[in-house]
Order: C-alpha cells, then sequence, then structure tokens
C-alpha cells in the first residue's frame, strides 16, 4: 500500500540555525539552514512551501528538503507567509508577504551566513499543493 501523502506534513527535521524576521506579523520570519562541509559559498536557496495558502499549511513540512539542500552544502531559507485565515492572509497579502521576504532575505541571510553566502540573486525552490477534486456523479 503507498504511503499516506500527507505524511510528508508530520516528517521530522532538524531545528534550523536561526529564524529571522522580515516583517512584523509572526509569520513573516524565514529559517536560515547553515551549509555543511567547509565547500564554497554558494547562491542562497530560498524554499517556498505550498499547501493551498491555507493556515493549516506552515513551512514546516518543508524542514526535510532544506535540511537535504544544506547538507549538500547550500544555505538555505525556508520562506514563511501569511495565509488564508490569518488576518492579512490570501490575495494579495500572501502574495505581498512572498514577495517581501525573498526581497529581504540576502541582506538577512547574509547577516547569519556571511562566510557561506555567494552574492547575487538567490534560487527559489516551491511546490506546488492541490487539492484533489470531489468525485462528482451525473445522473440523468
Amino acid at each position: 500500500m503507498p504511503a499516506d501523502p500527507r505524511s510528508v506534513l508530520d516528517r521530522p527535521a532538524p531545528a534550523p540555525d536561526a529564524t529571522v524576521a522580515y516583517g512584523g506579523h509572526p509569520d513573516q520570519v524565514a529559517d536560515l539552514r547553515r551549509p555543511a562541509g567547509d565547500g564554497p559559498p554558494l547562491p542562497l536557496v530560498v524554499v517556498v512551501h505550498g499547501g493551498f495558502w491555507r493556515a493549516e499549511y506552515d513551512r514546516g513540512h518543508t524542514g526535510p528538503l532544506a535540511a537535504a539542500l544544506a547538507a549538500l552544502g547550500y544555505p538555505v531559507a525556508q520562506l514563511e507567509y501569511r495565509r488564508t485565515g490569518q488576518p492579512g492572509g490570501g490575495w494579495p497579502g500572501t502574495l505581498a508577504d512572498v514577495l517581501a521576504g525573498v526581497a529581504a532575505l540576502l541582506g538577512l541571510a547574509g547577516r547569519v551566513l556571511a562566510d557561506r553566502l555567494r552574492p547575487g540573486p538567490p534560487l527559489l525552490v516551491g511546490h506546488s499543493a492541490r487539492q484533489k477534486p470531489p468525485c462528482t456523479t451525473t445522473t440523468r
């Protein structure tokens, strides 16, 4: 039997090295992970989580992905943002948060990861979670 796809929401990951704020709301933050090893500076990888923009889905489920990227030598930021069901979340607040977070992260991450961060634009990594539409039956 295949694994339950929702199990990704509960997979553990190591704690981030730091959490930085790019705004005043508690969800306008990003978790930072230092790259493993002594490799050359690499671009910041910004992980933007999916979850239909709903409040119940946060950056926690991207922790294993972020930790794996850091283990490969990349500096990583897991971006959080206000989501639907929260004050200011949904359209256009969620998009505004993501834009503001990405714009601020190079400066914020530079304070924590300066020795391992290559200057230049970040690499964006994300995923989309879509809800499977309900089955419908048509009768005549």
